[in-house]
């Protein structure tokens, strides 16, 4: 049961993310980021009936929630910009960054130390972004040099980065409180400073919901039965599986935008996506 919600988990980010893309053609990318977190907490917040509230609420907690929160509140406006510059099948990918950044940041944070074969993992995951940039021969470093050159892709990269710190100050909010109260709370968290940002910048919005509002919605059902997948698999199943399967949304994705947004060269994308989540579930299982 397990690995059949873990796979929904991945189908409903993939859709998410396909969503994001279209939604860009009508919508700028603080509408898409504010209404991806936003128009998933319908489904979401119900959660905080079915598990207990704790008594006491620690100061690490709140330390937890403004520094995650803010992380956050960043990475999903560079992830929206990120796939709005560039292809779905070069961006995604590089998602699988996160764990190799997570190698250095987690010893340092929360003293998680990776087993040799998490290496193995990243060096997976290193040759899958080589193979992502190549588009042209004119020499060995011109793959390195496609990756550079690409604004989305620099994007995604520090997105990545971004994550790997994000996803140990969940832990520690986790461990903190309890892992559905920490997850409706810096959700929310997120939700209200994504707010915040299209009040600012309410001036720059395009669309303004008078069409497409149906797709923004449907957009943040995914975003919530997606989360609410992940959290029932990892009750019942072990967390590195369940994350694992869960980045089968990057191969996904990357069918999505050479199926429906007709984006060049999927055969090596799709290739070079495969390689980088063997890599990730190397570092899965190490």
């Amino acid at each position: 049961m397990w690995i059949i919600l873990s796979f929904l988990t991945a189908v409903c980010e993939a859709l998410k993310d396909g969503l994001c893309k279209k939604s860009l053609q009508q919508y700028d990318v603080f509408t898409i980021s504010w209404a991806w977190k936003v128009f998933s907490l319908p489904f979401i917040i119900p959660l905080i009936f079915f598990v207990p509230i704790p008594e006491v609420i620690p100061r690490e907690f709140w330390v937890a929630l403004l520094t995650g929160g803010g992380l956050n509140i960043l990475a999903t406006l560079l992830y929206i910009r990120a796939i709005s510059l560039s292809d779905l099948s070069i961006t995604l990918p590089l998602l699988s960054f996160t764990p190799v950044f997570l190698l250095i940041t987690s010893p340092i944070m929360v003293g998680d130390i990776p087993a040799p074969l998490g290496f193995a993992g990243v060096f997976l995951i290193f040759l899958g972004s080589y193979i992502l940039g190549i588009k042209d021969r004119t020499t060995i470093f011109s793959p390195l040099q496609a990756i550079v050159k690409e604004p989305g892709a620099r994007l995604m990269l520090m997105v990545a980065l971004i994550w790997s710190v994000a996803a140990n100050i969940d832990k520690i909010g986790v461990m903190a409180t309890t892992p559905f109260f920490w997850a409706v709370c810096v959700q929310s968290f997120i939700a209200l400073g994504l707010t915040i940002v299209l009040f600012i910048n309410r001036s720059s919005m395009k669309g303004r919901f008078r069409t497409g509002t149906g797709m923004l919605l449907l957009m943040g059902f995914f975003t919530g039965a997606g989360f609410v997948f992940q959290m029932t698999a990892i009750s019942i199943g072990l967390v590195p599986y369940v994350i694992a399967i869960k980045r089968m949304s990057i191969v996904l994705g990357v069918l999505i935008g050479g199926l429906y947004f007709m984006e060049k060269d999927l055969k090596t994308r799709l290739g070079a996506a495969f390689i980088m989540v063997a890599g990730v579930f190397l570092i899965a299982f190490s």
